[in-house]
């Protein structure tokens, strides 16, 4: 079973461990051989203890109170009053366990174009009802937790407020949620220093290079994060699973291709007419006529950069996960790393082959 389900009714929060814990019990229900005259007036004759409780949906029982049937509120003022509700009513009904986890319910609830979804017991007996709407809440907060968690910070209580966590707490309780996370990103700067003094007789050769190195790091760690933010948020809400990991992945790094065709494009054309008519021919690029070739590096490095970041930052977070870890807390710094080292590698390894002549 999952974490403690925290739900809000009327501005008291509430915690459960099982549905059956916060269904609502403001609801209708009828016999099946109960005439739809009838069943509107019961309709009629309901009165919630709440007016913002609206009920959408008549739910028909049988002598047992076993749930066999449903029909929206439309449905039945459509139908003839002489009808019985069994004559008209739906019986491919989608229901939620009392006994299941209120999480998961949550998530299940959020791919359904249902306001309101019944609960029964292990029978089938119907107990009350869930509302969507107020569901989808603790899927959103749920969500919204997991994207400042991205940004570098870890909380050890889910339910203490972020605002507070932040912005009120004693300069100890700061320091341990945010200095762990900015230290790996501390070792993912060295690394890629450590890169760049490998390529050290590269960038002496053709200072140029060094212009266009904030375009490849930006690039990739935007792209990057946008990437590992929507599969964090994806894991949230249950939108990615086991089921559907790998066609998520192939899927990213087909938009990360695109992106880096794109941005790789547009980034060579103004590095060509920069080194061409900025710097001018005095420049040893634009004298020896590699200024395609420098553009050409630039063009390749974005493209396969984008494309490693996109893949990147879905494949951590996912890993993250799997190993039992928190994915939003620690996608971003291994992305970052990953994706810095990759990129510079990438950058000067293509301009030294390309560009060995002037070195």
């Amino acid at each position: 079973m999952g974490d403690r389900f925290a739900f809000t009714d009327g501005g008291q929060e509430i915690h459960a461990d099982e549905v059956g814990e916060v269904t609502d019990d403001e609801y209708v229900t009828v016999q099946e051989d109960t005439f739809v005259g009838m069943a509107i007036d019961r309709f009629r004759e309901y009165s919630p203890d709440d007016d913002e409780k609206t009920v959408y949906y008549l739910y028909i029982v049988d002598e047992d109170d076993t749930l066999v049937g449903v029909m929206s509120l439309r449905e039945l003022l459509n139908a003839p009053e002489d009808a019985l509700v069994s004559d008209h009513m739906a019986t491919d009904l989608i229901t939620i366990n009392e006994g299941a986890d209120p999480e998961l319910a949550a998530r299940e609830i959020a791919d359904t174009d249902f306001p309101a979804l019944p609960v029964v017991d292990d029978d089938g007996r119907m107990v009350g009802i869930i509302r969507t709407e107020e569901m989808l809440d603790v899927v959103e907060e749920e969500a919204s937790e997991d994207i400042l968690k991205s940004a570098g910070f870890s909380f050890a209580d889910v339910e203490t407020s972020r605002s507070q966590a932040i912005l009120e707490g004693s300069a100890s309780k700061i320091l341990r949620l945010r200095l762990p996370w900015l230290l790996v990103a501390l070792g993912g700067g060295l690394m890629a220093g450590l890169v760049i003094e490998g390529f050290e007789d590269t960038l002496e050769a053709i200072i140029v290079l060094g212009f266009f190195i904030p375009v490849i790091m930006d690039m990739g760690g935007n792209v990057g994060t946008q990437a590992s933010t929507i599969f964090v948020r994806g894991l949230a809400v249950g939108h990615i699973d086991d089921r559907n990991a790998i066609n998520h992945f192939k899927r990213e790094a087909g938009v990360g291709l695109t992106i880096g065709t794109i941005i790789g494009a547009i980034g060579a054309t103004a590095a060509y007419l920069y080194l061409l008519y900025v710097r001018g021919l005095e420049d040893p690029i634009a004298a020896q006529g590699d200024v395609l070739t420098v553009s050409g590096v630039l063009f390749i490095s974005l493209v396969a950069v984008c494309t490693i970041a996109s893949t990147v930052g879905y494949v951590i977070p996912w890993i993250a996960h799997k190993l039992g870890y928190d994915p939003a807390a620690v996608s971003d710094p291994l992305v970052t790393t990953v994706k810095d080292v990759t990129a510079l590698v990438i950058y000067f390894g293509l301009a030294t082959l390309l560009l060995s002549h002037m070195i």
